[in-house]
Order: C-alpha cells, then sequence, then structure tokens
C-alpha cells in the first residue's frame, strides 16, 4: 500500500479537523489497538514486508533518520477478515541490537503484544496525519517510542473511509 500523506505529521488531532467519531476513537485509542480490534471481530495479521529497507515520506521523523539502518515492518491487521489498518514500523537496527532483539523478530505475532507488555518501552509522543489512497481520505497516527534510549515509530492507518 502506497499512502499519499496530505498533512505533514501534527501533535494535535484537531488540527486535522476529523468529523468522523470512531475515527477519532481510533486515533485516540491509548491501549493495544490489537486487543481492541480483538475484543469485537476476529483478528488476523498479514505480514507484508520485515526487512531492512529505506525511510520514506511517511515516517519522516528526524529521530529515526539518524540511524543508517532500519528494519521496515508492514502488516495489515484484519477485523472480520476486512482490511482495518496498515501499519508501518521503523526499527532502527541499533534499537534491535541494543534496546530489544526481540523487535526484530516478530515474524506474523502483533507489536502491540510487546508494546503493552514491556516496561522498558516508553511512548514518547503521537503525531497525526490525513492521507490518501486511490482518492479515498484516511487518517493515521504515528507513535514514537524508545526501549532503553533508542527509538522506533509505529505508524497506522486506519482504513475507515472517510471520504
Amino acid at each position: 500500500m502506497k499512502f499519499n500523506k496530505l498533512t505533514s505529521w501534527m501533535p494535535e488531532i484537531k488540527s486535522l479537523e476529523v468529523q468522523n467519531k470512531e475515527i477519532i476513537s481510533w486515533l485516540t485509542e491509548s491501549g493495544s489497538i490489537t486487543s481492541r480490534i480483538k475484543s469485537f471481530s476476529n483478528f488476523r495479521l498479514k505480514l507484508l514486508r520485515d526487512g531492512s529497507g529505506e525511510v520514506d515520506a511517511v515516517e519522516d521523523d528526524l529521530i529515526i533518520t539518524n540511524y543508517e539502518e532500519n528494519n521496515i515492518r508492514e502488516v495489515v491487521l484484519y477485523s472480520d477478515e476486512e482490511p482495518f489498518i496498515y501499519a508501518k514500523s521503523i526499527l532502527p537496527l541499533e534499537t534491535i541490537r541494543l534496546g530489544l532483539g526481540a523487535l526484530g523478530n516478530l515474524k506474523e505475532n502483533p507489536l502491540g503484544d510487546i508494546l503493552f507488555s514491556n516496561p522498558q518501552i516508553k511512548k514518547k509522543y503521537m503525531l497525526f496525519a490525513k492521507f490518501e489512497l486511490n482518492k479515498r481520505i484516511f487518517y493515521g497516527r504515528k507513535g514514537i517510542y524508545t526501549v532503553k534510549g533508542y527509538p522506533f515509530s509505529v505508524c497506522e492507518i486506519f482504513l475507515i473511509n472517510d471520504s
């Protein structure tokens, strides 16, 4: 999936002027997205990519682009066999080697399983943006996290149409 980012990453969700309450609810979810999906539907994760790669405009975060080698992980989270969330994680190899090796060995497991169970992982901040794909509007968020002081980012685009 190749989304076109329509706005800069913004620290305030209200800057996006999202009207759909369901989308707002997902963007502001403070708990595990995976657990929330599992609470009302059948959950499935499809691994699209997990390997070395370049940081692009969807991530464009200076904290991550300072690292030369990154593991890029792309997945789609399904709710009752419908694509519900596209997620892209940028995991600098230094973060995996010196922060938490399990981040580099997730395979078909949700990243949220580690994010919400490992006390060494700290959320630094959350940013929000608007995207377009095939003339449809979507909203996403990007969390910047650290583990033992080493950063990584998780971008989630909610595939709830708002156009």
